[in-house]
């Protein structure tokens, strides 16, 4: 949710928006399903709920020389998303005097996160949308990531801000579980099983002043952290297999006892 955002009650009784339909390569689709056919969320689901948690709660609380706090989610954003996990942070830098937040919500029902992301959010709460673009986070391994990236501002004069979000949303796609917009998520309610395995979506947000190079450098950093994040959401399978491994060692055990 944006800083400085409230929601209203009437925000919290919205309907879930009906994204228009994007046209997509049959190919893709075919793939995603082919993808998720071996699993089922009822079947190992709340392993892979559990997984995607663990993975979140893992992401490191220092980069570099930045140190970070968690800030509490407003209830506002927890019953309007009914997060699996929602972490938010700010990273502080005492020697450079700078910093950035990063918010990381997975949802366990991708139409719970349809529609809240920042060109529905930020105006809702008073920002305007300034510039979009869409560009890419190099990483040295597993692939660049595609954002999107805003610039969003409030306020007149002296009390005029303006910040630099990325965004980004992460799907249970083995094939391709990045995206730079909402558009992905449409990818993933195409199926039921893969609707019912949720999704997630990350934003860094920086100040509009900070220099281009540190905003570069604190965006790689982030992009590596999330490594384990994004293959443990794009791998449903992998936490159904740990668990049937796991089971099958406990009824080892059981017969040997």
């Amino acid at each position: 949710m944006p800083e400085g955002a409230t929601m209203t009650r009437a925000d919290l009784q919205k309907p879930r928006r009906m994204l228009p339909a994007v046209l997509t390569a049959l190919i893709l689709a075919a793939m995603s399903a082919y993808t998720l056919a071996s699993f089922r969320p009822g079947d190992g689901g709340e392993a892979y709920f559990g997984a995607v948690r663990e993975a979140i709660d893992a992401l490191p609380e220092q980069m570099g020389g930045y140190y970070s706090e968690n800030r509490t989610p407003q209830q506002a954003a927890q019953q309007l998303l009914r997060p699996n996990r929602i972490v938010q942070r700010l990273y502080h830098n005492p020697a450079e005097q700078s910093s950035f937040s990063l918010l990381v919500v997975h949802c366990k029902d991708v139409r719970d996160m349809q529609g809240h992301y920042p060109p529905n959010c930020y105006p809702n709460a008073g920002w305007s949308i300034d510039a979009v673009t869409e560009e890419q986070i190099e990483r040295e391994s597993g692939g660049p990531i595609p954002i999107t990236r805003y610039v969003v501002s409030r306020g007149e004069g002296a009390e005029r801000m303006t910040r630099v979000i990325v965004n980004t949303f992460i799907v249970p796609r083995a094939d391709s579980p990045l995206g730079p917009d909402d558009r992905v998520l449409d990818e993933v309610t195409k199926t039921r099983w893969s609707s019912g395995l949720g999704a997630a979506q990350v934003q860094i947000t920086t100040d509009a002043n900070m220099d281009e190079a540190t905003r570069a450098e604190i965006e790689r950093g982030v992009a590596e952290m999330l490594g384990g994040v994004i293959e443990t959401i794009a791998n449903p399978q992998r936490a159904q297999r740990i668990e049937q491994d796991e089971q099958a060692e406990q009824a080892e055990q059981g017969e040997g006892s």
